[in-house]
C-alpha cells in the first residue's frame, strides 16, 4: 500500500473512532441518549472491526502458508457459515493457504452484496491447470479505472475501499490474479 493510502485509511479509521467517542462522551452525559445512539455505536465498532480485519488479511498475504486442501470442502464450509446458497462447487485438491482462501472469497462475496445489487452464486472450477473461484452479482457493471483502482484504493462511500484489493492480494500470494468480468469477481489460482 502506497503513502496516500495509508493517509486516507488512517484518515478513515480515526473519523470512526472520534465517531465513537463523541457518541460514548454523549451517553456519559446523559444515560439515555444510549437508547439513541446505542445502534450507530454498535455499527461504527463493527465497520472498525471490519476495516482491521481486512488489513489484517492484507499483512498475512505477505506470507501464507499452502497445505493441500481440499478447495470445495473450504468453500462449503465458508458458504455454511455465512448462510450462503447457490453453490456450483468441482471438487478439486490444491496447496493454497485456507484461510487466507476464504478472506479473498469473504471480500468478493461482500462486494456482490454491497456493490453488485446481491450475490446470484458462487461457483469453483478447474480450466486448464487453474482453479477459478467466481461469485456472480446482479452486474452493476465495474468503474472504468478498477484495476488502477485496486493499485491505489480510493474513497468509496466516504470509505477506502479495500475489499477487491485484499481479493487481489490473496490470489497474488497464491501465484495467481483477480479477474473482473461483467456480472463476476474471481479468483485464479494455479494448481
Amino acid at each position: 500500500m502506497n503513502v496516500p493510502t495509508l493517509r486516507r485509511l488512517s484518515h478513515d479509521l480515526r473519523g470512526s473512532l472520534a465517531n465513537l467517542r463523541m457518541g460514548l462522551q454523549a451517553c456519559r452525559e446523559s444515560p439515555d441518549m444510549l437508547t439513541v445512539l446505542g445502534e450507530a455505536l454498535l455499527q461504527e465498532v463493527d465497520c472498525l472491526d471490519r476495516r482491521l480485519i481486512q488489513l489484517n488479511w492484507m499483512a498475512r498475504c505477505g506470507a501464507p502458508n499452502p497445505e493441500l486442501v481440499n478447495v470445495h470442502a473450504v468453500v462449503e464450509g465458508w458458504a455454511a457459515d455465512r448462510g450462503v446458497s447457490g453453490l456450483q462447487l468441482e471438487p478439486v485438491q490444491a496447496h493454497l493457504d485456507a484461510d487466507l482462501f476464504k478472506a479473498g472469497l469473504d471480500q468478493l462475496y461482500d462486494n456482490a452484496l454491497k456493490h453488485g445489487g446481491g450475490c446470484l452464486g458462487v461457483r469453483l472450477l478447474v480450466t486448464g491447470q487453474r482453479l477459478l473461484l467466481e461469485v456472480r452479482d446482479q452486474d452493476k457493471g465495474w468503474p472504468d479505472n478498477i484495476y488502477d483502482w485496486l493499485k491505489d484504493p480510493q474513497l468509496w462511500r466516504g470509505q477506502v475501499a479495500l475489499g477487491l484489493a485484499v481479493a487481489q492480494r490473496v490470489a497474488r500470494a497464491h501465484g495467481g490474479e483477480l479477474i473482473l468480468e461483467p456480472g463476476s469477481a474471481a479468483l485464479s489460482i494455479p494448481l
